[in-house]
């Protein structure tokens, strides 16, 4: 419940029950020698009850207005202070009430402390609001900082794919230059079309599986430009599969992790399949054929993939390999 949304009916309903359980006790006690004295008591500790309520929402108010920070020290002094002003309501109220409705010889020091106790039941009610109250904002401030911090890491993580993905594609483009390659025009087109899919995508959490695709299509023309019938892809998704959500620049990375670490020849051609497993992962499978001379692999761009699924949805991929491939299982993000 929001307190301070509520706290009028709060103050009204818990008046009233304090109330009227402290005249049904006492009537059953045969305290009120007639219905007079009753009703006369029951508007006293109402009253009472009400004004300290009301008091407590002053004080909070102010601290609100002013700002005023709630360390131990403030919250000590101020349930002082409402005790006190609580404590002095009751002697004023009551002793108004005391003097015009109650008998002479009537214990005044009964209801003082009455009152009193009912001031300490209202606090403990107050305070004990005010502190989930503050566990609840303390709540949704470490949810909206968990927020930022992970959209920090995902940016951080997209801005480590750029460069990985423009050095290693200039590369090539360096080398198909420098062998006066005739296909060289059409790559740098695609390379284009590529770079503009990553700089569109670099605001976005998520993409579609569609999307990647059209984007997996250009940069594998890239890699066809480079290899020929050397390198094959064969991309067999059904509709649905399509319209789930990945990291952006999901399969481009995986292709490109697949190109670094294995021979890509005539006799040992690359294939890669892009398949749906089960309708609960999207699996990209190639051959495995490691290069003899390839540099030890650091696993930054599995790693980058898997710490981007894991900020995103708590799932993390899975890793799958054999003597004869490599599999790497996405979880499908609906």
């Amino acid at each position: 419940m929001d307190f301070f949304k509520n706290r009028n009916k709060i103050a009204l309903w818990s008046a009233l029950v304090l109330a009227l359980v402290e005249i049904a006790r006492q009537f059953a006690l045969g305290d009120y020698p007639e219905t007079g004295s009753a009703v006369a008591d029951f508007i006293a500790v109402f009253s009472c009850n009400w004004l300290i309520w009301q008091f407590n929402f002053f004080v909070d108010d102010y601290q609100q207005r002013t700002l005023a920070s709630v360390s131990h020290r403030n919250t000590t002094f101020r349930f002082l202070l409402i005790f006190v002003t609580g404590a002095a309501i009751v002697v004023a109220v009551e002793s108004v009430v005391h003097h015009f409705f109650r008998e002479a010889g009537s214990n005044v020091l009964f209801y003082f402390l009455r009152g009193v106790f009912h001031n300490m039941v209202i606090l403990v009610i107050y305070f004990a609001m005010q502190n989930q109250r503050r566990l609840q904002l303390v709540e949704v401030e470490n949810a909206g900082l968990k927020e930022e911090n992970v959209l920090a890491q995902l940016d951080l993580l997209r801005q480590q794919v750029q460069p990985h993905f423009l050095f290693n594609a200039l590369n090539t483009l360096k080398s198909m230059v420098k062998s006066n390659d005739p296909e060289a025009s059409n790559f740098i087109i695609h390379l284009s079309g590529v770079y503009r899919y990553l700089l569109q995508s670099s605001m976005k959490q998520q993409a579609t599986v569609r999307e990647e695709l059209e984007m997996l299509h250009s940069y594998a023309f890239l890699l066809k430009t480079r290899f020929a019938e050397n390198f094959q892809l064969d991309i067999q998704l059904p509709e649905q599969a399509l319209a789930s959500l990945v990291p952006p620049l999901t399969f481009q990375l995986l292709l490109e992790n697949a190109v670094k670490h294995n021979v890509v020849s005539m006799d040992k051609p690359l294939r890669i399949e892009v398949v749906c497993h089960d309708g609960k992962y999207l699996v990209v499978r190639n051959n495995l054929q490691p290069k003899k001379s390839v540099e030890e692999s650091n696993g930054a761009g599995l790693e980058n993939i898997n710490r981007r699924y894991q900020l995103l949805t708590g799932d993390s991929i899975e890793v799958l390999k054999t003597v004869e491939s490599f599999e790497v299982r996405l979880p499908l993000i609906k």
